[in-house]
Parts: structure tokens; C-alpha cells; sequence
């Protein structure tokens, strides 16, 4: 029995060091997106919160609109990333969407963003309020990754021309943006891929028209170490307290039958000798 004890023990104490690390690791990365999030917000630095490692920074479209008595700062970026393939390094390019609330009452945290190119083509994306700080972007459902890539508006090999962007949640239209993206805003990817064809490595610096950005690092090993280690203290003590502590329970259990007759006969031995 004690065996098994020590067994289900140990399988607690496993399971609870996963989600001590997890836990440590998401909770202290999630508040320093949020610091970051919210100084860029006032500084208004936001090509700041643009995820793809390349990009031009003068944004392809940028207008304060007015919906609802929601007031909207839109900002479209041309933006790129590059991929290894069987074939070489390959530029992935597309338009990188941000929408900032200036004023009035926030979207839900996740909705669909459905892209339309006229009636020929319509990508739904995942659209989500950043922390509920306002700041609206989108990724793909599949891939995860934040661009509207311009290859997923290719028709008979021509792109077809972004004319809105549908905000929806459960059937219900949030908001419709009547935005006009076409081919000739997006330049980064043939520098880019001109680049990687010429030098057959990524550039890790600003190119003509091309703007490098370095990945964010958020290091938080420390943290998660320093609460594993109080965690496996916690283990130590308790393990202490369970398994090797042995009750001290001299001059506290009931004395027997024989022991109260003994006792009853020293204490009459002890009045005789009086």
C-alpha cells in the first residue's frame, strides 16, 4: 500500500510540475505582450506590432473611419516573410491588417473576418482583440500566421483586387470596411525575393524599400525556474510530512488491561511502603 501511495504521489507531483512551468511560462509571457502592447498603443509606434519580419514601412492604406460611433484607425501594411522550400528560399508575401479603437464600445475578443475580392474570391480569417486593448488582427485559421497572403487571391494567375473586409460573429454583421487593396501595392516581395535568388540567404538587415524586423524574444526561464524550484520544495516538505514522519504517540494511546493492573499494583506498593 505504501508503494502505491508513493506511486500516485509521484504521479500528482509530475502533472503538477507541467502545469507550474505552463502556467509560469504563459502568465508572464502574456503580461509582457500586454506591456509592450500598450506602450506601442501610446506611442503610436505601430509598425511595432507588425508580425512578419519584413515589410514596407509606409502603410499601403490608412484612414480614421467612423462606425456605429465606433471610431476606427485602419492601417494595412505590405509585408512579407520568407520560407525554405524544396526549390530555395521563397518570399511569402501579402498585407499585414491592423485596426486600432480610438473610441466607443470594443468588439468581441474573437469574431471571423471574411476578405472578399468581389464575387470571385472570399477568405475567412480569425479576427481577435488583442487583450481587449482595442487593437484588432486577424490570422488564418489554418496556418496561423497573421498575412493575407496574396496568393490566396490568385485567380487564372492574376491577383484580384481586395474590395472589403466583413467583421462577423455567430452570422451577425459586426462591421463591413469597403477597402481597396490591389497588385500594385505590394512591392516587398519581389525585392525580397530578388534578394534571396541573388545571395541564397535571408537578409537580416534593411534592404531598397525593405524594412527588417528582428524577431521578438521573450525570455522568461527564470521565472519559470524560480517557481519550479519553490514548487519542488513544496514536494520535498510535503513528501517529509506524508511518508517519513512517524507519529510520536508515546504517553497518548490508551495503556492496556495488563499496563492498568501494574500500575494499580505499584501505586498500592508504593502506599505500603509509606
Amino acid at each position: 500500500m505504501k508503494i502505491v501511495n508513493r506511486i500516485i504521489y509521484g504521479l500528482i507531483v509530475a502533472v503538477g510540475l507541467m502545469l507550474v512551468a505552463t502556467i509560469t511560462d504563459e502568465y508572464f509571457r502574456s503580461r509582457e505582450v500586454l506591456a509592450i502592447t500598450e506602450e506601442t498603443l501610446q506611442n503610436e509606434t505601430y509598425t511595432d506590432l507588425i508580425s512578419s519580419a519584413y515589410f514596407n514601412d509606409t502603410p499601403v492604406y490608412e484612414e480614421t473611419v467612423t462606425i456605429n460611433n465606433n471610431e476606427y484607425l485602419i492601417i494595412i501594411y505590405n509585408a512579407a516573410h520568407v520560407t525554405n522550400t524544396d526549390s530555395g528560399l521563397l518570399a511569402i508575401e501579402g498585407f499585414q491588417f491592423l485596426m486600432i479603437q480610438k473610441s466607443g464600445t470594443h468588439l468581441p475578443e474573437f469574431f471571423d473576418v471574411k476578405v472578399k475580392s468581389g464575387d470571385d474570391i472570399e477568405v475567412t480569417y480569425t479576427g481577435f482583440n488583442l487583450y481587449n486593448q482595442g487593437l484588432y488582427a486577424v490570422f488564418h485559421p489554418d496556418t496561423q500566421g497573421s498575412l493575407i497572403m496574396r496568393r490566396e487571391f490568385i485567380k487564372d494567375g492574376m491577383f484580384i483586387d481586395i474590395d472589403q473586409f466583413v467583421f462577423e460573429k455567430d452570422g451577425e454583421i459586426l462591421l463591413t470596411l469597403d477597402i481597396n487593396l490591389t497588385e500594385e501595392m505590394l512591392t516587398v516581395g519581389s525585392t525580397l525575393q530578388t534578394y534571396l535568388d541573388e545571395n541564397n540567404i535571408a537578409p537580416n538587415a534593411d534592404i531598397d524599400g525593405v524594412t527588417y524586423k528582428e524577431p521578438l524574444i521573450i525570455d522568461v526561464q527564470n521565472k519559470v525556474i524560480r517557481n519550479v524550484v519553490i514548487y519542488l520544495v513544496l514536494v520535498i516538505i510535503g513528501y517529509i510530512l506524508i511518508f517519513m514522519r512517524k507519529k510520536k504517540t508515546l504517553g497518548k494511546d490508551q495503556a492496556t488491561e495488563g499496563l492498568k493492573k501494574d500500575i494499580e499494583r505499584l501505586k498500592k506498593d508504593e502506599k505500603s511502603d509509606e
